[in-house]
């Protein structure tokens, strides 16, 4: 995937997510809540999976868009490690085609995250990323 497929994804209307976004402790991840391969539906087609993972302990909270067979093709991260000059709160995204084989490297900065709930970062990057998400929204802070 090179930046001008990216963009088309990325620009095109009727994303959907109907599955429940729902964060749970793992033993090999606690303290920190996961979940894992909720698909994104679009009319290009492509096999589009969301991850998740929220540490309270910090709080941090990340959701990565993955392009099954790809790699990475979006991840949003806030209140974790700072990336450079982006901040704790950034977004990594697809420049360049080898991107997704190297996790992303470009960042940049979304301080208007800063201080938001789980809830709120997911409802904004819906919002953003023109996905309707129609399942529920559970996490375990009670949001």
């Amino acid at each position: 995937m090179d930046r001008r497929e990216f963009e088309e994804l990325r620009n095109l209307p009727g994303k959907i997510i109907s599955d429940d976004i729902v964060f749970g402790l793992q033993a090999h991840t606690s303290p920190v809540m996961t979940f894992e391969g909720v698909s994104m539906g679009n009319d290009l087609g492509l096999d589009v999976v969301v991850n998740g993972a929220h540490n309270p302990a910090i709080p941090a909270t990340k959701f990565n868009f993955v392009l099954r067979g790809v790699g990475p093709i979006c991840r949003l991260e806030v209140g974790g490690p700072p990336h450079g000059h982006t901040g704790k709160q950034h977004k990594h995204e697809l420049k360049e085609e080898t991107c997704p084989g190297r996790n992303l490297p470009h960042a940049v900065p979304r301080s208007d995250l800063d201080g938001k709930s789980v809830r709120e970062v997911w409802t904004d990057l819906c919002r953003r990323a023109g996905i309707t998400h129609t399942g529920q929204f559970v996490d375990l802070e009670g949001e």
